[in-house]
């Protein structure tokens, strides 16, 4: 079939259909190009829902697949690996320009393409009855003290979400189909490792791998951090100067921030909405409009989800699990889920109170995100605890009172089973202690949110550490996340922790999958390169270096790389590529050494993952990285 045929057979269906099918289409190209050797993804089943009822249920849509690449088959369409990207991608940019014309012929735009061209605008009057402000129920306030007041008023804020129209709108920005087909193939993919390894536990549903790709879709694709404003006069960097109290601002918000231009000196407004149908057509804020607007598109999703409030300054979301039959924390601003120490080991936040809000409940959830619970109760002074129980059971009660008799009994269980929870203090892993990804870096060090790490350790090496064969060893396991520093059967020196070993470090951290019962140290998510330098200080040894054995395991995926480089003062060497194992002779008048590893390359949305370090059995004892030196 020609080209024009098939657009002209494709146009014969509903605007929102051919809408939807070009998004749905469009997105799978993107994802082959992406990572175009990934057999899986050039894999659709025809009884895959979106494929079935958003592309096949279609008149032209099976055309539209067959001139993608794909080729059909009895229960699907595999596209070869033969077919060339650039027909992949000028399939994909002809049938977007065809819809983008229709649409704009016919005037028939969606949403997202009128907020693409700037042709729509908060509480313009030809979206008056779509983005009608929610209203909310007066709300009398019982108590004098200020935090209890807060709670009160967040309790009722949280009433928004429950609108139906604006939960309805919410959920048809939301790439519904796609993420359930990403989250099918997540799910599937997990079984599969399952399957391999008998002794895995994978309690996840579908709707657990859904939760990580609206987390994802509502970070990359969806909302836009703000620190500070482009200038509106003149397009320069702007900087935060003050509040604004001027009425011409202060229009669907009592919140407007002013940030002068470092250029033209001029003032440019940024309006801090809380108003949710606003916030859908803005799409962009700090954490407060975030966790906000996340929370809305979980509620859209009909999940059992909650605006979380910490007391020192920020906000996220907690979304019921049914599978797991937990709370699970997400942070849309951050792209994280289920690491609700993050902000105290990673980000240096001092807890003291968190407190979970929804239309059902309130509830303290401080304990969920604290591993040091003597030290939370030292901090809470904005009442006493008896207080701030009675204030959550008049609340939650208030709240429940319209409720039917199983739903407050599920609620009440629910609630239970979650002070359990509490009762055990958790401890922080690797992947808690890393520091904020949104905002600058000078806006995350003003607030104390990420640390400097300023220990670099030295190795130093002296005459009285050759106790057994003039020999002295330096070396790591991960499992155990230890190093020994020893002569023979002689430990000298003992540390706890990766990073205390290094001399330097950059965008890499441990890695624990408890699931797999592995560890192993690799890339920051989202980071091109990461990178490990160890320092070896001989400067305060007499006797003459003889030889170095390097013993460095890693492991690679895809086209992932390590580079290990060995140094002194005069020379560098290289572990071949490959090898693990290597031995230098002949360097005697050195002072010092470094052994560096580059971590680099990788494919896809899991690249970070393709090149790690030390990778071990969580049960090993072994050392999969060893410095052996020999003295003369």
């Amino acid at each position: 079939m020609g080209l024009d045929n098939l657009l002209e057979k494709l146009g014969r269906n509903s605007p929102d259909a051919i809408n939807e099918a070009v998004r749905v289409i469009s997105k799978i190209a993107e994802n082959i190009l992406k990572d175009p050797k990934n057999m899986k993804i050039r894999t659709l089943q025809k009884s895959n829902a979106a494929i079935s009822n958003k592309i096949l249920a279609l008149e032209g849509g099976a055309d539209c697949l067959t001139m993608l690449g794909f080729q059909e088959t009895a229960t699907s369409f595999t596209m070869p690996s033969s077919t060339s990207i650039e027909s992949i991608t000028e399939f994909k940019e002809i049938l977007v320009s065809w819809k983008n014309s229709i649409f704009t012929n016919d005037n028939v735009i969606s949403q997202e393409d009128k907020k693409a061209k700037n042709e729509i605008a908060p509480h313009e009057e030809s979206t008056k009855d779509v983005i009608k402000p929610v209203v909310l129920p007066p709300l009398e306030l019982m108590y004098s003290n200020p935090f209890l007041r807060r709670m009160e008023v967040h309790a009722n804020d949280v009433l928004q979400y429950e609108d139906e129209k604006l939960r309805a709108r919410c959920r048809k920005l939301i790439p519904v189909t796609l993420l359930e087909f990403n989250s099918q193939e997540r799910l599937r993919a997990v079984q599969k490792l399952a399957k391999k390894d008998q002794s895995l536990d994978v309690d996840v549903s579908v709707q657990d791998m859904l939760i990580l790709e609206l987390l994802s879709w509502f970070k990359n694709d969806f909302f836009t951090w703000v620190d500070c404003m482009e200038c509106e006069h003149c397009g320069g960097e702007t900087a935060f100067s003050h509040m604004s109290t001027d009425p011409k601002h202060l229009v669907y918000t009592e919140r407007v921030e002013l940030h002068r231009c470092k250029s033209c000196r001029q003032f440019t407004p940024f309006p801090r909405y809380s108003d949710l149908n606003i916030l859908l057509e803005t799409r962009k804020g700090r954490c407060g409009e975030w966790a906000n607007t996340f929370t809305l598109c979980c509620r859209a999703m009909n999940w059992d989800a909650r605006l979380v409030v910490e007391e020192n300054d920020h906000v996220w979301t907690e979304v019921y699990s049914i599978t797991q039959k937990r709370w699970l924390h997400c942070d849309s601003c951050e792209n994280i889920c289920d690491t609700p120490l993050i902000y105290e080991s990673g980000w240096n936040k001092k807890i003291s109170y968190v407190i979970a809000y929804s239309a059902e409940e309130v509830q303290d959830v401080t304990w969920r995100y604290s591993s040091n619970h003597k030290a939370v109760l030292s901090r809470r002074k904005n009442c006493l605890e008896n207080q701030l129980l009675d204030a959550l059971f008049t609340i939650r009660d208030k709240k429940q009172k319209a409720l039917s008799e199983p739903r407050k009994k599920y609620l009440t269980k629910r609630t239970l089973m979650e002070l359990v929870e509490f009762l055990i203090e958790k401890k922080s892993s690797d992947e808690d202690k890393k520091g904020r990804i949104s905002g600058s870096t000078a806006w995350k060090l003003r607030r104390g949110e990420i640390q400097c790490d300023v220990t670099s350790h030295v190795w130093s090496i002296h005459s009285s550490d050759l106790i057994d064969n003039n020999t002295v060893t330096i070396k790591y396991c991960c499992a155990q996340d230890k190093y020994e520093y020893s002569s023979g059967s002689n430990i000298l020196k003992a540390l706890e922790r990766w990073a205390s070993g290094v001399f330097n470090h950059q965008s890499v951290f441990r890695k624990v999958e408890t699931d797999w019962k592995m560890a192993y140290i690799c890339r920051e998510d989202g980071k091109v390169e990461g990178a490990l330098t160890w320092k070896l200080d001989l400067s305060n040894c007499t006797k003459r270096l003889d030889s170095v054995d390097i013993f460095f395991d890693y492991a690679t995926f895809e086209n992932g790389r390590v580079e290990v480089n060995i140094c002194s003062e005069n020379s560098c060497y290289s572990l071949p590529r490959g090898e693990k194992k290597m031995t230098i002779s002949g360097i005697h008048d050195v002072r010092g050494l470094t052994i560096t590893a580059k971590l680099t390359e990788g494919k896809g949305n899991c690249a970070w993952q393709h090149a790690q370090l030390f990778r071990q059995n969580l049960d090993s004892s072994d050392y999969p990285f060893s410095i052996i030196l020999k003295f003369k």
